[in-house]
């Protein structure tokens, strides 16, 4: 489920939804309990990655390797994932192939 359709649901711009449920402005409380309503009757779970992305805090680990089947940056990005999650970062780990 995705922002646009709990806006869409909930009859308000993707950017009203958004500040709805983050919290990140003033929304009217008429609108907020249509948004919370929406996202609720829809299952909506925020995106980390997404909210990651966008925040102004750095939170996102990123790990590009050869290829994560490959036992040496297996161990290299267990060692990344296991830190990070001590410090409750989000890792985004990506593979070249080459």
């Amino acid at each position: 489920m995705t922002l646009d359709a709990v806006a869409r649901r909930a009859g308000v711009s993707p950017a009203t939804a958004s500040r709805a449920l983050n919290g990140t402005a003033p929304v009217r409380a008429e609108l907020l309990d249509r948004v919370r309503a929406a996202a609720a009757a829809l299952g909506y779970i925020p995106n980390a990655h997404a909210q990651a992305l966008a925040g102004s805090a750095a939170t996102t680990v990123g790990v590009i390797c050869h290829d994560v089947g490959d036992p040496y940056f297996a161990a290299i990005a267990s060692g990344v994932m296991a830190a990070a999650a001590e410090r409750d970062l989000l890792v985004m780990l990506s593979s070249t192939f080459r």
